[in-house]
């Protein structure tokens, strides 16, 4: 019998992007929303920045935010409370989760200090795809070190209570005396963070290991000046850090930290460029109230790269600088935009990175805490500005394609321009072939590149064609996948199981699927001839009256491709052979005269069309 089998084969797309080199080379959207200062936020999330209000946040100086992978929030704190009855009296330390709702309730008593510029900074836990480090900052506020409580740490868990976030652990004490000063930065093996601050009782830096296995010992490294630091920061490229006036070298694998050179700059308003070449911040001149500088770290002489940036103003007290996720840094001021009617001014430097940047003052204006006395606050978000990095030229990214579609490339970011490698000017381009693909990408802060690897995944998936063991038993079948690689199978009755056990003609198919999927169809066909149902007699009588005169296998409905017939004595005598199908043994030797009556053996070697070859043995008795 012959069975048709016939097989089609169909791949899916899915584009599978890489951000290169190492885990921390991204342009995220952990930082796209900020809360700060009275109720008062930034969303980045358009790709322009746009007020929000009525938040539920109070941070005078210090606060931390951390969004998801779509830039929404998932939580985020002011870092602690105050005790003290100063001019914005009794606050509590607060952790707010993703619909704003408080979390945990610090009171006046634990976390860090409501007056601590830098009091909060959140991490995600290495290791974990839910749970994220909430590390806290107390203040100087004049307090004895031994009521210092330093740097500790929660742990909050975003997918506890239906997703809405949960504490694991609270206010665990890491370091003590430290105070006001807090920044992370990824390690060099792209997985673990160093937490730094500095000792407020003898001045060294403390470097925190933070691993999967959790938190490290305090690493002491020495500094430059013996005193105290508000504001800590490090560069988005993690080569850097700077405090009170000090650059610092960083190394990421070891957490060396070596001086470079002092720079007359706010030890309170300042930070680096999202390309980590340019340090920004607020000129240390009383006389020159409000001036933005910044210095070339590339430069031969830093010192001697000093360039002022704005002209002065005749009122600004300034608060923080932060790097943002459109590339552009803003900075907290209150001058006289705001100082009449109490509202707090948030300015930008647009194109940090470029050779003429720009600044606007009082590009949002914000109200101020009514019960604070002082009228104001200086609260951004706190980040670990890895999160914010622009390598200086160019950004280079994988894609990965299954079938004749090709894939959709879209580079990185948002822009005003677009020229492809290709000839392209639009912002998406369609590909079939693998290769690079370079578009250079533009806004108005200049051009940077873009390289877009696109390669072609080919899978190696089949179903195998049965072997027929017997075409009149053909079922139950048992059909076979091959496969290279780790996947999963989708049989089209829903099994995902290697195989698949048939019991009828029809048709069939698998699916195999990774970051692609392809799939493979066979179908069994009845054929039209009858099923082929060989038999062989068990005697017969040579004696011509014609019935029973002749012996030979009966082939009913069989196509046979070749057929040898041998027929032996009970000695071993060969008294019969045919090589073809329709020849028959009457009884005769092989010199021509008549057997006897006995019992003889025979062999029987064929081939069925559409099988393997076969041999079949038996007795026969012959009758006279």
């Amino acid at each position: 019998m012959s069975i048709i089998f016939s097989r089609f084969f169909s791949g899916v797309l899915f584009a599978s992007f890489l951000f290169l080199p190492g885990a921390f080379a991204q342009l995220s959207k952990h930082g796209n929303n900020w809360y700060f200062g009275y109720r008062a936020g930034l969303d980045f999330n358009s790709g322009t920045p746009m007020p929000t209000t009525n938040v539920n946040i109070d941070s005078y100086e210090g606060c931390a935010i951390y969004c998801d992978a779509n830039g929404a929030a998932i939580f985020y704190s002011n870092g602690g409370g105050d005790n003290f009855p100063g001019a914005y009296g009794l606050r509590d330390g607060i952790i707010w989760g993703v619909n704003q709702q408080i979390l945990y309730n610090m009171n006046q008593d634990k976390g860090g200090g409501y007056s601590s510029p830098q009091s909060a900074l959140i991490l995600p836990k290495p290791g974990s795809t839910s749970a994220y480090y909430l590390f806290t900052m107390d203040h100087n506020a004049n307090l004895p070190v031994a009521t210092n409580r330093g740097l500790s740490y929660f742990i909050v868990d975003a997918a506890l209570n239906g997703g809405t976030g949960g504490i694991v652990q609270a206010n665990v004490p890491v370091y003590k005396p430290a105070s006001e000063c807090l920044t992370a930065l990824p390690h060099a093996n792209g997985t673990d963070f160093w937490v730094v601050t500095v000792d407020s009782n003898q001045y060294d830096f403390v470097v925190v290991p933070v691993t999967a296995a959790g938190i490290g010992t305090p690493i002491k490294r020495p500094r430059a000046q013996n005193d105290k630091v508000s504001v800590l920061k490090a560069s988005p490229d993690s080569k850097y850090l700077f405090a009170d006036g000090e650059l610092y070298a960083f190394d990421a694998s070891t957490a060396a930290i070596t001086f470079r050179q002092l720079l007359p700059l706010s030890g309170y308003s300042f930070t680096f460029s999202p390309g980590s070449r340019y340090l920004y911040g607020f000129k240390t001149d009383a006389s020159t109230e409000g001036i933005i500088v910044r210095y070339d770290l590339e430069a031969t002489n830093i010192l001697a790269s000093l360039q002022e940036i704005t002209s002065p103003v005749s009122f600004s007290f300034n608060g923080l600088m932060q790097l943002a996720p459109d590339g552009n840094i803003y900075f907290n001021e209150q001058n006289e935009d705001g100082i009449i009617d109490l509202k707090q001014s948030i300015g930008v430097i647009r194109c940090p990175d470029a050779i003429t940047p720009e600044v606007t003052r009082s590009l949002f204006l914000f109200d101020t805490d009514p019960t604070n006395s002082l009228g104001l606050f200086t609260s951004l978000p706190n980040f670990a500005d890895y999160i914010f990095a622009i390598s200086p030229t160019t950004d280079t990214l994988s894609v990965a394609f299954c079938d004749a579609a090709g894939a959709i490339l879209t580079p990185q970011g948002q822009w005003l321009s677009y020229q492809w490698s290709t000839g392209a000017t639009t912002e998406r381009i369609q590909v079939t072939a693998p290769g690079a693909y370079t578009v250079a990408v533009g806004n108005e802060c200049g051009i940077r590149n873009q390289v877009i690897n696109v390669t072609k995944k080919v899978l190696d998936f089949k179903l195998e064609t049965p072997v027929i063991a017997d075409s009149c038993a053909l079922f139950p079948l048992t059909l076979h996948t091959r496969y290279s690689g780790i996947g999963t199978i989708l049989w089209s009755n829903g099994s995902t199981a290697d195989t698949l056990v048939v019991n009828d003609y029809g048709t069939y198919f698998a699916t195999f699927s990774n970051d692609c999927s392809i799939s493979d169809t066979i179908t069994l066909t009845k054929p039209a001839q009858d099923c082929c149902k060989m038999q062989f007699p068990n005697a017969f009588t040579p004696n011509s009256d014609g019935v029973n005169d002749v012996f030979a296998p009966l082939l009913p409905g069989c196509k046979v491709l070749f057929a040898e017939l041998m027929v032996y004595s009970r000695w071993g005598e060969l008294m019969f052979q045919s090589e073809k199908n329709t020849d028959t043994w009457d009884g005769s030797t092989v010199n021509g005269t008549n057997a006897q009556a006995d019992l003889y053996v025979y062999t029987f070697r064929y081939q069925i069309e559409g099988e393997v070859e076969r041999v079949e043995k038996g007795e026969v008795t012959l009758v006279r």
